[in-house]
C-alpha cells in the first residue's frame, strides 16, 4: 500500500511544536520520533532545516528512513542539500535510496551526483545506489550442478559433451525479460462474420468434434450427430426461451 503523505495543517503544527522546544536538542528530536505520519520528499527537508546540529540531523534521518514516501531523485536531492557536512550527505543518501523512483535512469543519477561537490564523493555514490539494484534476471543460468562422487569423479545433470544443462546460452539470453521475441497472445478474429454488437464474442471459430467423434463407445453412432449445414449455425442455446430475432447480432447467419 502506498504511503500517504502528512496533511499540511499537521505537519505545521509539528515544525511549530519542534521551533518553539528551545531548551534541549535531545526533545526536539523526541517529538519528532513520538509523531506518527509519513513524509514526502519537501517536509523531509524542512524538518531537517529545523535541526542545528549536524548529529542531531543524522539522528532525524534515521527516524525519517521508514516514514518517507515515494518520491524522485530531483526531490530526493532537496534532502541531500539539507545536509552541510559532506560525510553526512552520503549517510543522507543511504536513508533515501530506497524511495527513490528514478535512480536507475541517467537524469535522477545526474541529480543525485549533484548533491555531491567531491569526486570521491559521487563515486561513493554510485556504490551506495547499486546496492538497492538487482541485475540477477540480466545473467544467463550457468550449466548443469556438479558434485564430487569418489575416485576423483564428478555426478553431473548435464548430458555428455553438453556443458550447459539450460541449453544454448544464446537462446537462453532470449528468454531474459526485455530481450527475445515479443509474444502477443493470440485473438479471436471477428472479420468473417461481423456482429452487430460491437462488445460481442465472435462465434466465427472452427467446428469442434462431436460426442460421437470424441467417444465413440459402441450403440452410440446415432447420437450426437452435427447440425447439417456449414458452420457457425445460429446462436448457441442459451434456454427453451432465447428465440428473439438475431439473438446474437448475425443478421445474416441463417440465410
Amino acid at each position: 500500500m502506498a504511503k500517504g503523505a502528512m496533511d499540511s495543517s499537521t505537519f505545521q503544527a509539528l515544525v511549530d511544536k519542534v521551533q518553539q522546544e528551545t531548551t534541549s536538542s535531545e526533545r526536539k528530536v523526541e517529538i519528532l520520533y513520538s509523531c506518527r505520519g509519513f513524509y514526502n520528499a519537501d517536509q523531509a527537508a524542512r524538518l531537517l532545516h529545523c535541526y542545528a546540529n549536524p548529529a542531531d540531523k543524522i539522528r532525524v534521518l534515521r527516524i525519517l528512513e521508514p516514514r518517507l514516501c515515494q518520491m524522485t531523485c530531483r526531490e530526493g536531492r532537496d534532502i541531500i542539500n539539507a545536509v552541510s557536512i559532506h560525510n553526512d550527505k552520503l549517510i543522507a543518501l543511504d536513508c533515501i535510496k530506497r524511495v527513490l523512483g528514478d535512480y536507475r535512469s541517467k537524469l535522477g543519477e545526474e541529480y543525485i551526483l549533484s548533491a555531491f561537490p567531491f569526486e570521491t564523493d559521487k563515486y561513493r555514490a554510485m556504490q551506495i545506489l547499486q546496492t538497492v539494484n538487482s541485475f540477477v534476471g540480466d545473467y544467463v543460468a550457468a550449466g548443469g550442478h556438479q558434485g564430487y562422487a569418489a575416485l576423483g569423479g564428478l555426478y553431473t545433470q548435464a548430458r555428455p559433451m553438453v556443458p550447459h544443462l539450460y541449453g544454448n546460452v544464446a537462446d537462453q539470453a532470449q528468454l531474459i525479460p526485455g530481450h527475445g521475441k515479443i509474444e502477443i497472445p493470440p485473438e479471436a478474429q471477428p472479420g468473417v462474420v461481423p456482429s452487430i454488437y460491437t462488445g460481442h464474442p465472435s462465434y466465427a471459430y472452427p467446428a469442434d468434434r462431436s460426442y460421437d467423434e470424441d467417444r465413440g463407445y459402441p450403440g452410440n453412432s446415432s447420437l450426437g450427430q452435427s447440425l447439417p449445414g456449414d458452420y457457425p449455425k445460429g446462436a448457441p442455446p442459451l434456454g427453451y426461451h432465447s428465440g428473439a430475432p438475431n439473438p446474437t447480432g448475425f443478421l445474416q447467419l441463417e440465410s
